[in-house]
């Protein structure tokens, strides 16, 4: 046998899955803390600029996949694909991300100032409208598409069984785990830096179960090691590419992982005061870390063939 990386998605598909999965995530959070009214507290600044922030990540992530595509036009089959082709997960996502980005859009338009330039549009007027009467399956639908479309983008990968590091079910949880992750950490560095609102009880829930996602990621990773160090030489392939290279070892576990969660793990069991400036620094360094894991995924996804005669 031979083995051979792919070259097809580069890093702009990288990009698209990270700000894919983490921007559905920030809108699910976002609709969420302010439908629910969590702690108590109103929570609108913080819906608002979430939801804003996801919907650009969104908007971001899926510009780029679209740049990707050699054919621009084949776009259209892919919005297609899940009547074609039923088992498509990149065309169910690709809705998922067309919806849940209208969906919180509507939800959120009602509570953002008409600007005065504005004042004339009446489409804005009936999406206020429309926002305001179905409040409650606008959120909903929001919440469900975006969790969907985090989930979807591990299921892409794991959809391909000629390669072993994506063939595996715990692909679909660790891309889900990690865009959450991500998502909180969007999620106080808005808290921190934009809304400064005083919600200080949220941020605590927020870096607790980040805490909590960062634990398990670590321990998703360490499976992964295990079950790639120990499986089929296509998988052994893979995993010298990962755990030889310093940015998935130094720049993913240790600077995006292991850092972040001892940061947040002191401040939780308060043994060292909570500081913005930490919380910051521990939210940037899991975007970063979220993004090195998609590009090494892709990265080292390798085809096994049989060899040429």
């Amino acid at each position: 046998m031979f083995y051979f990386g792919q070259e097809a998605w580069n890093w702009l598909v990288a990009v698209y899955l990270f700000l894919g999965g983490m921007g559905a995530m920030v809108m699910a959070i976002s609709t969420l803390v302010h439908r629910l009214k969590v702690y108590g507290q109103d929570n609108t600044q913080l819906m608002i600029w979430g939801n804003l922030t996801g919907f650009a990540m969104l908007s971001i992530g899926s510009g780029m996949l679209f740049y990707h595509l050699l054919d621009h036009l084949a776009v259209w089959n892919v919005l297609l694909g899940v009547f074609r082709k039923p088992d498509a997960w990149i065309a169910w996502g690709t809705w998922s991300i067309i919806f849940g980005m209208i969906w919180g859009l509507v939800y959120t338009l009602p509570h953002i100032p008409t600007p005065k330039f504005l004042g004339w549009c009446q489409l804005l007027k009936f999406f206020k409208w429309f926002g305001t009467k179905y409040a409650g399956p606008m959120a909903w639908g929001t919440v469900f598409m975006s969790v969907f479309t985090a989930v979807y983008t591990g299921m892409l990968l794991q959809s391909f069984p000629a390669v072993d590091l994506w063939h595996n079910p715990g692909v679909p949880v660790l891309f889900t785990v990690s865009a959450t992750s991500t998502a909180l950490a969007v999620m106080l560095i808005l808290q921190y830096v934009v809304v400064r609102a005083n919600d200080h009880e949220l941020r605590h829930g927020f870096e607790r179960l980040d805490t909590w996602l960062i634990g398990i990621e670590l321990v998703i990773i360490a499976a992964f090691y295990f079950y790639l160090s120990q499986g089929t030489s296509n998988s052994l392939v893979s995993f010298n590419i990962l755990f030889s290279d310093p940015i998935w070892l130094y720049g993913f576990i240790a600077l995006g992982l292991v850092v972040p969660f001892l940061i947040n793990l002191a401040m939780v069991t308060h043994k060292i005061p909570t500081s913005g400036f930490l919380v910051i620094v521990s939210a940037l360094l899991v975007l970063m870390g979220g993004y090195i894991l998609r590009h090494y995924m892709l990265l080292a996804g390798m085809y096994e063939l049989p060899y040429p005669h």
